[in-house]
């Protein structure tokens, strides 16, 4: 029983990787000066968030099914999102795009940092 949990955790967090791996190809995007509604960049702001907090969970299940003890580094990442968010719904008029910029700019580790761990975790799965 415990192999097939395994085997089926290891499945899914290779698929949602590679979902949050597509999000985060779109934000980079959008910092790149691709043109997006603040809507659209909002919801995939989000949703990244929302994605990289089930990831985590499961990174910390696999671990756990293991025997081993797992500790995530990235709570500035989740907290610096939330502020891009904050500051983006109650400053309309600011530019979300500088917003999120300094937010991703200011976590430890960066944004960068946490999707490479997780492209590398990816590819040992």
């Amino acid at each position: 029983m415990k192999d097939q949990t395994e085997v089926q955790l290891r499945k899914d967090l290779s698929v949602e990787i590679e979902a949050l791996e597509k999000r985060y190809q779109t934000l980079r995007e959008y910092l790149g000066g691709a043109q997006m509604e603040t809507f659209e960049v909002v919801g995939n702001l989000r949703t990244y968030k929302d994605d990289l907090s089930v990831i985590t969970a499961h990174v910390l299940a696999l671990y756990q099914l293991g025997g081993q003890r797992a500790k995530i580094t990235w709570d500035s990442l989740f907290t610096n999102i939330d502020t891009a968010l904050e500051t983006i719904q109650n400053k309309p008029r600011s530019n979300p795009r500088t917003a999120i910029e300094t937010a991703l700019n200011m976590s430890d580790p960066k944004i960068e940092e946490v999707m490479t761990f997780l492209a590398k975790l990816r590819q040992s799965l």
